[in-house]
């Protein structure tokens, strides 16, 4: 602890990106391997393939045209991904190596829609907007079939399980299935029984039966050997995928017979099993629907025995097959990220709120993501308790809501309340106990909300939570309320708004104490100092200010930010701020010397996050181009490494001297030319010289007779031609004809004795 005082205590000098959260899939198919280990899917111009026990992503996979990735399938071996681009190539990869082992035109006039492989991996089926459908040859590298017919975008191709059959299905935006044979190369049957587009095909294990599902919110039984439609069953709700179930008994999901059984995913957000004979919904998935919950994905791994779902948020949601048990969830995409902080008690997890009423809780050491629902619009805010196990969070819902984490780190929400009439924007909770929080909204005003003591017992809270009611409300602003902070003593509250002020309150009653006047522009952040009555304010006119407590004064104004000031925390027990800002930039300050120490280049958006942990040693910050961004205090590492390079120049310098005085000068001469110590270098050598026997006579002869005369004009030179020549425009490396006598400059022709072979570096001059 004493050392941890200590590290907190000095300056710090850099921070450095210990881990970045980035979006892994922004829409699109995604496909398990056999196995379950890998996630394949789709990020626009690559494919990122993730390790499912972890979360990481293993391997980024990129086409050589850099465009958006239109389609891919991986085939049923596991052996080989194909990638479609918006700029017509089709690549073949060997996925493990992040190697393409083959790129050729798709021959599509327009972008392939989708894709898919038979069942022997040799066969590729391709499905352009162009209407057309192309099989290829993986193997021998020629597309074997181009079926035309179908009128618009082919969305949907698959072949049908058994090999011998040779039979592809497509659909395409009449709502007709196609049936294609590959060996007569024609078209075998038309099936018309959905009126919406046909969402995904699935086979029975015998290859007898079909099941289609469409966004007419029916999905269709067919028998394959008459192609007619056995049952039709509704399903009441738009149908975006449908699995058929393995054909043995699980009492879990209501399946008690080896009879026909089909699991739909839809916008209702919630899976669900039916039975094909009777057409009656067996199982309902116990979750409740909500904004951004509905389902587009759904695909079964049979061999796992795993079943994977994806959320219009970009959710994916792993689940076992046989009782659809929760297992996994990943954060595919966060867009803006509004708020970011620290959870636990030894800052083990995260907790981010982005453009989405979901919020994120990732572990850091594990990657483990836990989705929490319960507010029904965009999450605005976020503030932890002190001791970390309790947070609390406010959105454009007008409501609040108190989250726990255990020890095993699963989040519960154990008190919600209501009664702004506007969105509320910003949240902070009691610093000394867990107390109270305090909230301000559009609304202009603040609200002080006492929790209940059932939520500081340690007895589990009932899911639901009790009811929170404000005990304070107050109009404290004339324009919207942009953020709240609680003074470390609970006894003070200040307020920051659009209308360019920020006001100081004594809790509880919230009577005005001061107002703090400077800015020209609205303020979008309030900080109290964790050590001396100061105030901090960070303002869209691109300035943080400190101010005084006692007289409301102007301490200090620091000026750097090209925008807007988003965010500001103080560190280094109160001596430097942190400021982050709508420029991408975060900002280290040194109050003393109002000096900007370091400026921190990683976001490409506004960064709206910001929050340090207990030690002082991280930060963590959350941007608007859905990335977080744990950053890592290497004030310590950087000045270690300094001192080792200071003592390892000592050490060397020692031994130079060591070996001048020895008179080794061809060592000396290495270690001089390493030490960049030009002056030294220039005594070895004329120490070496020294050392050199001198020629008989005293003086020295010239190699080769020269003529005193230009050749041109005449004129006395004082030096050979090849000495005395401005060369004209030269190539690295290569043999350059001079242009001019450097004495007369008449423009002579020289012999080529006197050209220099190789020319290099800038140009030569005698």
């Amino acid at each position: 602890m004493e050392e941890a005082a200590a590290r907190v205590g000095r300056f710090k000098a850099n921070y450095a990106v210990e881990r970045k959260i980035e979006p892994f899939y922004k829409g699109g198919k995604v496909q398990l391997d056999r196995t379950g280990q890998h996630l394949f899917c789709v990020c626009g111009t690559r494919i990122n393939i993730l390790d499912v026990a972890s979360g990481a992503i293993l391997r980024s996979l990129e086409q050589e045209d850099q465009e958006d990735i239109t389609a891919f399938d991986l085939s049923p071996d596991d052996e080989v991904l194909v990638t479609a681009s918006r700029a017509l190539l089709l690549a073949q990869w060997a996925w493990r190596e992040g190697s393409v082992t083959r790129l050729w035109k798709a021959i599509h006039t327009a972008p392939v829609a989708t894709m898919a492989f038979d069942p022997t991996s040799t066969l590729l089926a391709t499905g352009g907007c162009d209407g057309g459908v192309r099989i290829w040859d993986i193997v021998q590298h020629y597309g074997t079939h181009h079926f035309r017919g179908s009128p618009g975008v082919v969305h949907l191709v698959a072949f049908h399980p058994d090999p011998a059959r040779l039979l592809l299905f497509s659909s395409a935006m009449d709502a007709a299935i196609r049936i294609w044979s590959l060996q007569d190369r024609s078209c075998l049957a038309i099936l018309t029984a959905h009126y919406s587009a046909v969402t995904s095909l699935t086979f029975s294990a015998d290859g007898h039966t079909m099941l289609s599902s469409g966004r007419d919110k029916i999905c269709i039984v067919w028998d394959l050997r008459n192609h007619q439609a056995l049952r039709t069953v509704p399903v009441f709700e738009s149908v975006e995928a449908a699995v058929l179930l393995p054909e043995e008994p699980a009492p879990q999901l209501g399946v008690k017979s080896t009879d026909l059984h089909f699991l739909t995913a839809g916008n209702q957000g919630i899976l669900r099993v039916w039975e094909a004979a009777s057409g009656q919904c067996v199982h309902t998935q116990q979750q409740l629907s909500g904004p951004g919950r509905e389902l587009t994905h759904c695909t079964l791994v049979r061999a796992a025995g795993l079943l994977l779902s994806v959320t219009a948020d970009h959710n994916l949601l792993l689940y076992e097959a046989r009782s659809l048990q929760l297992q996994k969830q990943f954060a595919g995409y966060s867009e803006e990220v509004l708020d970011v902080r620290f959870l636990g008690p030894e800052d083990s997890h995260i907790v981010v709120a982005s453009n989405s009423p979901c919020l994120k809780v990732f572990e850091l050491q594990t990657s483990a993501c836990q989705i929490l629902h319960g507010h029904t619009d965009i999450v605005l805010a976020l503030d932890v308790f002190r001791k970390g196990w309790l947070f609390a969070s406010c959105a454009k819902d007008q409501s609040i809501r108190v989250w726990r984490m255990n020890k095993a780190g699963e989040v519960t929400c154990v008190a919600h309340g209501s009664g702004h009439t506007h969105s509320v924007g910003t949240i902070c909770c009691s610093r000394l106990k867990e107390t109270f929080l305090v909230t301000g909204s559009q609304d202009c005003t603040v609200k002080l909300w006492p929790l209940p003591e059932v939520l500081l017992s340690k007895n589990k809270a009932p899911d639901s939570g009790p009811v929170l009611q404000a005990l304070t409300t107050q109009r404290c602003h004339d324009k919207d309320i942009n953020s709240v902070a609680v003074a470390p003593n609970d006894k003070l509250l200040a307020t920051g708004s659009q209308d360019r002020t920020a006001k100081l309150w004594a809790l509880p009653q919230c009577q005005l104490l001061g107002v703090f006047s400077g800015h020209r522009r609205g303020l979008w952040c309030v900080q109290f100092s964790p050590m001396d009555q100061v105030l901090a304010t960070a303002s869209a006119d691109g300035t943080v200010k400190l101010w005084a407590l006692q007289d409301f004064s102007c301490l200090k104004t620091f000026e750097g930010h090209d925008a807007s000031v988003l965010k500001v925390a103080f560190v280094s027990r109160g001596t430097q701020l942190l400021s982050s800002g709508s420029d991408g930039l975060v900002k280290l300050w040194t109050i003393k010397n109002n000096e900007c120490v370091k400026t921190l280049d990683a976001h490409e958006d506004k960064v709206w996050g910001l929050h340090c942990n207990r030690l002082d040693d991280c930060a963590l910050t959350g941007a608007s181009d859905s990335c977080v961004i744990l950053w890592k205090d290497v004030t310590e590492t950087e000045q270690a490494e300094e001192q080792a390079k200071k003592e390892e120049q000592v050490v060397k310098q020692q031994e130079l001297d060591n070996l001048l005085q020895e008179k080794r000068y061809l060592r000396a001469l290495g270690l001089a030319i390493s030490l960049d110590r030009p002056h030294t270098v220039l005594t070895v050598i004329q120490g070496l010289s020294s050392l050199l026997p001198q020629p008989s006579g005293g003086t020295l002869r010239p190699v080769r007779s020269w003529k005193p005369q230009c050749s041109g004009c005449g004129e006395t030179r004082k030096r050979p031609c090849c000495v005395s020549v401005s060369y004209g425009t030269q190539t690295q490396g290569i043999a350059t004809k001079p242009r001019l006598c450097w004495v007369c400059s008449c423009g002579m022709s020289l012999p080529k004795s006197c050209w220099p072979m190789r020319v290099f570096g800038p140009r030569l001059r005698p």
